[in-house]
């Protein structure tokens, strides 16, 4: 046995000894990849549940914001339409109250434009015949209604032209219009502006919130 001992050489000796060398470093090189790639992977599970959650947080921050933000448009849907209800309230209101006063006016027209006193101890006599020309009317509805009155013209008859370059004999007439009917139609029409009127103020209502 020593004599095939001596026959090993002292080279096949060192050879023995790297080879038990590179042998233990390779396997701590292996223990040291296994722990490395074990670490590796733990360090990027660990991102990544750190970016999962950041994403998870956001998303419940953009959804908890779409929540409030539907909130708050259907408290304001609820507010506006609230506030039209009660413009529209308002407004039928004063139609309403326009009309009445219109009705009462009407029924007092007869009362007014029939019999008048000289004086409060003079007894009430007949009122006298108020006479409208057809000049008066024509100014009248052109006024209410301006461009839409047709003017007397050279063609119309009766119509003549003084020197001083007025109206004529057309706009002299007579015409058959009378007290209670100027009396009605001015009734009416205020009742036609107040409404305008009220309508104009809710309509600006409802466009500036109030604030003019």
């Amino acid at each position: 046995m020593k004599g095939l001992l001596d026959l090993i050489s002292p080279v096949a000796w060192y050879l023995a000894l790297i080879g038990v060398v590179v042998f233990g470093l390779h396997l701590n090189r292996q223990d040291g990849y296994d722990e490395g790639l074990a670490r590796g992977r733990a360090d990027g599970a660990a991102a990544v549940a750190v970016v999962e959650k950041k994403h998870a947080q956001e998303k419940q921050r953009l959804a908890e914001t779409a929540v409030d933000a539907t909130k708050k448009a259907v408290a304001e849907l609820l507010d506006e339409q609230a506030r039209g209800r009660a413009l529209e309230t308002e407004l039928a209101e004063s139609k309403a109250s326009y009309r009445r006063t219109t009705d009462r006016l009407q029924g007092e027209i007869a009362r007014v434009t029939t019999l008048y006193r000289r004086s409060l101890k003079s007894e009430p006599e007949a009122l006298p015949i108020g006479v409208f020309t057809t000049g008066f009317v024509r100014v009248w509805n052109e006024a209410l209604n301006p461009g839409t009155a047709v003017p007397a013209t050279s063609q119309s008859p009766g119509w003549t032209i003084d020197p001083s370059g007025t109206a004529g004999a057309a706009d002299q007439l007579a015409s058959r219009v009378t007290q209670p009917d100027i009396l009605k139609n001015h009734v009416r029409n205020s009742e036609g502006y107040a409404s305008c009127r009220v309508q104009l103020k809710s309509l600006i209502e409802w466009h500036t919130h109030g604030r003019i």
